[in-house]
Parts: structure tokens; sequence; C-alpha cells
């Protein structure tokens, strides 16, 4: 039984829908990772710097942007986007 639930906001569920089958896989792992214990990862998961809340995942070339909501359980995905131009945005 997971200890969080993964929510997708509007920008990460378009980008999860277009890209290509063996990406959609490594996503799901990522997911369900977070769905186990989004704060911990040895080397994929670190918290943003600048921000009380955000952490990222790292899926080969992608990040995974997200925030966790304690009180709900929730984890809520703020974005998926390349490397590069992940940090642009953040």
């Amino acid at each position: 039984m997971p200890k969080y639930t993964v929510l997708l906001e509007s920008q990460p569920e378009k980008y999860y829908r277009r890209v290509p089958t063996p990406i959609v896989k490594a996503l799901k792992a990522c997911f369900a990772h977070l769905e186990e214990n989004p704060k911990y990862h040895l080397s994929k998961i670190k918290r943003l710097q600048g921000y009380e809340n955000l952490y990222r995942y790292r899926v080969g070339e992608l990040r995974v942007v997200y925030e966790i909501h304690e009180a709900k359980r929730e984890v809520a995905v703020v974005a998926i986007l390349p490397r590069g131009d992940i940090y642009k945005k953040f």
C-alpha cells in the first residue's frame, strides 16, 4: 500500500502523455518510488536550493520537480522537463 499519492499538475500531465514508451516506463518507476518515499533516494532525489518544499527526481536527462504535502500525504508533481530547461524555470 503506497504511503503517498502522486498527483500531476497540467504541464507534467501533458508532457507525460506525449513522451515515448521507454520514458513512460522510467517515469512510472519514478512515481512508484515517490509513492513509497518521496524524500530519499541515494542519488536521484535532491532538495532544490532556495525553495522550502521543492525536490527534484532525476530520470535520465529529465527532471521531475515536485512538492510534498505531508498533511494530505500527497506528492504534487509541478514540472517534468529536460535538465537544461528545468533549472531555467526554477
